[in-house]
C-alpha cells in the first residue's frame, strides 16, 4: 500500500499569515519613518527660523473731558415756627400799709402780796453744809524710762598669736560677733572680719573667745541676754 500525498487548502478562517514586523511589510515601515523625518526636519526648520521676540504694545489712554458738576446745595431748613402767645406776667398789686391809729394799750401790772410773818417757817438749826463736788482725780504719774546697763568686760579674752604670722612678723586684727548670756558667759562668736585674711587671726580670736567673760546686759536691773561685738588686735611683742 502506497502513501498518497494529501494537498493543503487554506480556508478563509484561517489566520493570516504574519508579515514582517507586527504583520507589517518592511515597505510600509520605511515609508512612514521617511514621512515621519520628513515632518521633524520641517519642523526643525521652523524653529529655526521663527524669531521669538517678546512684542510690547504701547497702550495709550483717550482723553476724556469730565465735566464736574458741583451738587446742588440743600435747600434752606424753614424758620422755626413762631412761639405761641404768652399771656403778659400778672401784676404784682401793692397793697397800701396799714396804719395803726389806736395807742397800744397799757401793760398790765399784776399785784403781788407780801407773805406774811405768820405763815414763814424759820430755821433754827445748826447751818446745814452742802458738799460740793468732787475733786478731779489726779494725774497719772509719769512712766519712768528703764534703766539699761550695757555688757561690760569682766574678763577680756587673751589670745595666742597665730604661729604663721609670727613667723611672717604680721600684726592684724579680728571683728567677732558673739551672744552674751544673762549669766555673763559668751557663746554663738562668729567671725566678721579679719584684716589681713588668710592669717590665722580670726580663728585664734575665736578660740579666745569662748574663756572670756562679760557682766550681761540689763534693764532695770534685771539681766538679759544680748548680741555684742568687738575687736581683738593682735600686736607683735617687743
Amino acid at each position: 500500500m502506497t502513501d498518497t500525498p494529501v494537498e493543503y487548502h487554506r480556508s478563509r478562517y484561517d489566520a493570516p499569515r504574519r508579515k514582517g514586523f507586527m504583520g507589517v511589510s518592511p515597505g510600509v515601515w520605511l515609508i512612514a519613518l521617511a514621512i515621519v523625518c520628513v515632518l521633524f526636519g520641517i519642523l526643525l526648520f521652523y524653529l529655526q527660523q521663527a524669531k521669538f521676540e517678546l512684542q510690547e504694545f504701547n497702550y495709550t489712554d483717550e482723553a476724556v473731558d469730565v465735566e464736574i458738576v458741583e451738587p446742588i446745595p440743600p435747600p434752606p431748613p424753614p424758620p422755626p415756627p413762631p412761639p405761641p402767645d404768652t399771656p403778659p406776667p400778672p401784676k404784682l398789686q401793692v397793697r397800701p400799709p396799714v396804719i395803726n391809729t389806736q395807742a397800744p394799750p397799757p401793760p398790765i401790772t399784776l399785784p403781788i402780796e407780801p407773805t406774811k410773818k405768820e405763815d414763814r417757817v424759820e430755821y433754827t438749826g445748826p447751818p446745814v453744809i452742802v458738799p460740793g463736788p468732787p475733786p478731779p482725780p489726779a494725774p497719772p504719774a509719769p512712766v519712768r524710762p528703764p534703766v539699761i546697763t550695757n555688757p561690760s568686760w569682766a574678763r577680756q579674752p587673751s589670745p595666742e598669736y597665730p604661729d604663721r604670722a609670727l613667723e611672717r612678723e604680721i600684726e592684724g586684727s579680728a571683728d567677732l560677733s558673739c551672744t552674751v548670756n544673762p549669766n555673763g558667759s559668751v557663746s554663738g562668736c562668729s567671725i566678721v572680719s579679719e584684716s589681713p585674711s588668710g592669717a590665722g587671726f580670726g580663728r585664734a580670736a575665736l578660740s579666745a573667745a569662748r574663756s572670756a567673760r562679760l557682766s550681761p546686759r540689763s534693764v532695770d536691773g534685771v539681766a538679759t541676754g544680748g548680741t555684742v561685738r568687738f575687736t581683738v588686735r593682735f600686736n607683735l611683742p617687743d
